[in-house]
């Protein structure tokens, strides 16, 4: 095998982790990755795939046993195939069918009739037993052959309709017989011969008891088949319901398998005016995990008095070997004609924690350092200035002039966001230290500081399953002296095009309309929002261009 290179480390890691290499080869191995560190995640990926096997008997396996919703599809399936081979019998044996209902409906009838013909053999054993008392041997025997018969008649009850009616002249004989018996006495041998004449009958019943109980199992088993064909025959339509709830339940499985699902794609819009994803939340920096560049220009209430061009120029990624997110930020701003600038830089660090699979913990510090540049000749003292929305300040209202034009400031940011691959939620808090802002006033008594400007986030993202429709709402909170709103919004993704739009909790409307490819973006946002200075709405227009690179190959092996 060739010396270790880019092109073939992966073979010489899996060698590694396999065993085949010689005690020279790892030396040679080990002293490559020494060389090359960057080669460490590529070490660690390979060295997590091998997977040691061990036996392990779990404790509660009996609870292991899920219960899923596939059960409704096997017993349709179940009543499906019992209905089959019951219509299957069903044809069969439809020929019997009504011939076997007919025997199970007269059922009664023939158990009463079987029961008179063994009340009639009984009565005759009492009259043996009455006119024969000289001749007690024959008594016995008579007796013993009368109580047989009295015992084969009992076993007459299970007689079917086939039989009943030569049963039923038989009972007809017997009775006479009795009859005669108890009318005029009889000798031994008249009863001898009476005698011979019933046991040809009872021998016959015999016979038909043996063919009846024959008849009777066949019967009970063609008729139970019967019963059930023509159970499932009467409700055959509930078959043709199932069928059509089984489709709507498979329909619907379809939909669960391939829904428009959750995924967070780490790159959020908003239509917060003036704020972008690294200024809603700090932990936004690097957690695309490739280089991201953006530019906003905001005309903020153009033509009016208070009017103000921003500029934002912001640059992060994700750094492998600082494992989190470095970004870089720059903003400019020109108040009125010029009366105010801001400028100012700042750096943000946002460490990466995976503490699961699909969850991230991304705090975020942010510093800051900038300044204000004034010309109190291009604002009248007195007057009254809205540098930051829903905040005004009054500009030298006690008629003394400004020490100095420029007032530089530094301030810290602290952030935290978690990141799901369902949805992404965030808190932040600015101008932590509160930094000093008296360019409208020179009183060192009580100077003026800035307020702590407190941001909070949620929003998700829901895409195709064929990743050409994207629907991603959100909710931001944010607070900052005067200024309390809350926005809510959408954006919609059809492949290339996205439109937007979100409301604030002051009723103030916001549109955004771009165009999105894979590394690069282009929106223009509107909005009609509050100035508390004017005491009315005015429109301000955003442009916001991005550009975002191919992932690295860190990147690429973290998302996957």
């Amino acid at each position: 095998m060739s010396n270790p290179s880019f092109s073939n480390i992966d073979r010489w890691l899996f060698e590694l982790l396999e065993g085949n290499l010689s005690p020279e080869q790892i030396a040679q191995l080990e002293t490559f990755l020494l060389q090359h560190p960057e080669l460490d995640v590529d070490k660690d990926v390979w060295a997590q795939a091998k997977v040691d096997q061990r036996e392990y008997v779990y404790p509660h396996q009996d609870k292991l046993i899920r219960r899923r919703p596939v059960g409704l599809y096997s017993a349709v399936g179940f009543f499906t195939i019992a209905l089959l081979v019951s219509l299957s019998i069903y044809s069969n044996s439809n020929a019997d069918f009504a011939s076997d209902l007919a025997i199970a409906n007269n059922q009664k009838d023939l158990m009463a009739e079987t029961n008179s013909i063994v009340t009639s053999m009984n009565e005759l054993n009492q009259v043996f037993s009455r006119k024969l008392p000289e001749t007690k041997t024959q008594d016995k025997q008579l007796s013993a052959y009368l109580n047989t018969s009295e015992s084969n008649q009992f076993k007459v009850s299970s007689v079917t309709e086939s039989n009943n009616y030569r049963a039923a002249g038989n009972n007809d004989k017997l009775k006479k017989n009795t009859e005669l018996l108890a009318m005029n006495g009889r000798t031994s041998f008249d009863l001898k011969e009476e005698l011979q004449q019933v046991r040809p009958t009872v021998n016959k019943l015999k016979v038909q008891k043996a063919e009846h109980i024959q008849i009777t199992e066949k019967g009970a088993s063609d008729f139970t088949a019967a019963k059930r064909a023509n159970r499932f025959a009467k409700t055959d339509y509930k078959v043709t319901l199932g069928s059509r709830i089984h489709k709507m339940g498979r329909s619907l499985q379809r939909m669960l398998d391939n829904p428009i699902a959750l995924r967070n794609q780490r790159d959020p819009y908003y239509h917060v005016p003036g704020m972008q994803a690294m200024d809603v939340n700090f932990g936004s920096v690097g957690t695309m995990l490739a280089t991201r560049v953006q530019t906003v220009s905001r005309a903020q209430w153009l033509g009016e008095e208070n009017q103000q061009l921003m500029n934002q120029l912001s640059i992060d990624g994700y750094s492998y070997g600082m494992r989190g997110g470095i970004g870089f930020q720059m903003n400019h701003s020109y108040y009125g004609t010029g009366g105010i600038e801001n400028y100012n830089a700042s750096l943000t660090y946002s460490p990466k924690f995976s503490v699961a699979r699909s969850v991230t913990v991304e705090p975020s510090v942010r510093f800051k350092m900038g300044s204000k540049v004034l010309n109190a000749n291009n604002i009248t003292p007195g007057s009254m200035v809205e540098f930051d929305r829903l905040n005004t300040q009054g500009f030298f209202v006690d008629g003394s002039m400004p020490m100095g034009k420029q007032l530089w400031y530094k301030d810290l940011g602290l952030g935290l966001m978690v990141n799901t691959k369902w949805f992404h939620a965030g808190i932040q808090g600015d101008n932590l230290f509160r930094h000093y802002d008296n360019i409208y006033s020179n009183s060192l008594v009580d100077p003026r500081r800035v307020g702590t400007h407190f941001v909070a986030t949620i929003g998700t993202d829901y895409q195709s399953i064929r990743k050409t429709v994207t629907v991603s709402p959100y909710v931001v909170y944010q607070q900052q002296e005067n200024l309390k709103e809350a926005w809510m919004g959408a954006n919609l993704r059809l492949k290339w095009l996205t439109v937007g739009a979100a409301v604030s909790s002051n009723l103030e409307p916001a549109a955004s309309l771009g165009l999105k490819f894979q590394h690069f973006a282009i929106t223009y946002n509107a909005d009609l929002t509050q100035s508390q200075l004017l005491n009315q709405k005015s429109l301000s227009h955003q442009l916001t261009l991005r550009f975002v690179s191919k992932p690295s190959r860190i990147g690429q092996r973290l998302l996957n």
